[in-house]
């Protein structure tokens, strides 16, 4: 009896374990007898229940994950009222970038600026070692002095002293060849005249006078040349003295042969040579008075108008010379063509340059310009005149205004971009070449648009696209994204105020089923 009526209990204890605890069960006898045993199995059914239990919190959460529509994150959107600007990183040039060199080719001696440095137009920046073209410029300095100097001595014609010279010469050339043609016919007279005792005393009184004057004109020579080196007579006056000396050196010779002739006789061959020596005589003073005539004819006629023609002619090639020589040392200097900043130098001094080298990079900083790289799609909310503020990490704290003033010309076929450019209002002192700046354009002001994060932009259907969860799905709706304000990336297209919009939206299938997530607004 007693067995039996715990039998009830336990049964009922294997179909509802939850109604006991294991303490309870404990004090029940088991049917058998045997306590322990009892009490091990009830413990075994508690851990299979267990178990259990654990694979079906698994599968909901496998159903929930797998099964259930991903849960995606979401913004209620709406229209708000802001200044819509278009934000870009920009670069600062100057209004004209030059890269200069020099045309001729030499070695760098010196460079007197350093990138950064602030130039006036014309300021000496590199210079080449030249001295080889200044000694040639020097060279055809001379050159052009000395055919100026002859131009003006041949248009001015000749001096009353080159003239009185000339006429002096043509005196002498007359009067020394015609003593000489008389003595040569004296001589020949005497010869066929024969010797007599008187003749021969007479000759020798003639060799006597003839050497005194001889003296007396080599005196007179010497007593002309002090006078003359003094300066108290003209040149001309040594010429005529020199000349009778000549003339009187000659009479002598020419008595002393007639003396001697007298003296010993003459022979057939000597009457011969006396014809010939009056034949030479003759001819010698036709010579030399023709050359003497010529010559003071020439002074004369001058300035002749084709040796003028000549000179200046040679003073021009003296001068185009000049030009040349001049122009090569001036290009061993490179100067600024115009005021601006030094970019770059890419050259060092002791090396060897050409023409075409690119030695410095020079930009005009008085007009600078900021070039910044924007979208193709941006060129819809940008026009000529907008504003800008810009800044630069380089200068913390500083900014200034700035406007756009070019839209560009020629799209950027593999980039999709295309480079637009902005000239600050004001002077900015700060600025320097290539200077990274951040420019944000005002592309609109107060105006009430759809604003929206920029991770809910995606891409469908070739073309920019939000997912607006409409009856548990996200519907792509194809939009039009303008310029990035404050409050996110202004749109337009479909999308109206409190649509939800997925955040995240590059991580989530188009049109797929999702479940909103709770928190998100």
């Amino acid at each position: 009896m007693a067995g039996s009526s715990l039998r009830e209990p336990c049964d009922a204890a294997d179909r509802r374990i939850g109604y006991f605890d294991e303490d309870d069960l404990a004090q029940v006898p088991h049917p058998s007898g045997g306590r322990e045993a009892w009490t091990s199995r009830i413990r075994r059914h508690w851990r299979t229940l267990a178990k259990l239990a654990a694979l079906a919190v698994v599968g909901i959460v496998i159903y929930r994950y797998v099964a259930a529509p991903p849960v995606v994150r979401v913004i209620a959107v709406e229209s708000v009222i802001a200044t819509q600007t278009l934000g870009a990183t920009g670069k600062v040039r100057g209004a004209r970038v030059v890269e200069l060199g020099v045309d001729t080719s030499g070695i760098v001696r010196g460079i007197y600026v350093h990138e950064g440095d602030t130039v006036r137009a014309g300021q000496l920046m590199l210079s080449l070692d030249r001295s080889e073209a200044a000694e040639r410029a020097a060279a055809a300095q001379a050159t052009v002095q000395s055919a100026l100097a002859e131009a003006a001595k041949t248009a001015k014609g000749p001096l009353a002293s080159e003239i009185a010279r000339a006429r002096a010469e043509l005196t002498q050339a007359i009067t020394v060849g015609q003593a000489r043609v008389d003595a040569a016919q004296a001589k020949l007279r005497n010869l066929m005249a024969g010797t007599r005792p008187q003749e021969i005393a007479a000759a020798k009184a003639e060799l006597q006078s003839r050497q005194e004057i001889l003296t007396k004109a080599q005196k007179d020579y010497q007593r002309t040349q002090k006078l003359v080196e003094q300066g108290a007579i003209a040149r001309a006056n040594l010429d005529a003295a020199v000349a009778d000396v000549q003339t009187a050196e000659s009479a002598l010779i020419s008595q002393q042969q007639h003396l001697s002739l007298l003296q010993e006789g003459a022979t057939i061959n000597e009457l011969a040579e006396a014809k010939a020596e009056i034949a030479g005589a003759a001819a010698t003073r036709d010579t030399s008075t023709r050359a003497a005539r010529e010559a003071l004819n020439t002074l004369l006629a001058n300035p002749r108008p084709e040796d003028v023609i000549s000179a200046r002619a040679k003073v021009d090639e003296a001068r185009a010379q000049l030009r040349q020589a001049q122009d090569v040392t001036a290009k061993s200097d490179l100067r600024a063509p115009f005021d601006g900043v030094v970019a770059h130098v890419a050259v060092e001094a002791g090396r060897a340059v050409s023409p075409g080298d690119k030695l410095i990079s020079f930009q005009e900083m008085g007009r600078p310009i900021i070039e910044v790289e924007t979208d193709e799609g941006n060129l819809n909310d940008l026009h000529i005149g907008q504003a800008a503020t810009v800044t630069s990490d380089a200068y913390p704290g500083q900014s200034f205004k700035a406007a756009l003033t070019d839209l560009g010309s020629q799209v950027n076929s593999d980039r999709g971009t295309i480079t637009i450019k902005l000239s600050p209002t004001s002077s900015v002192p700060w600025l320097r070449p290539d200077l990274t700046v951040d420019v944000n354009i005002i592309t609109r002001r107060s105006a009430r648009s759809i604003m929206v994060p920029p991770d809910t932009l995606t891409r469908y259907a070739g073309h920019t696209a939000v997912l607006v969860v409409r009856d548990d799905k996200a519907v792509p709706i194809r939009v039009t994204a303008g310029a990035i304000g404050e409050a996110g990336v202004a749109i337009i297209g479909g999308v109206k105020d409190g649509d939800l919009v997925v955040r995240l939206a590059s991580q989530v299938q188009p049109n797929a089923e999702v479940s909103v997530g709770t928190g998100d607004s």
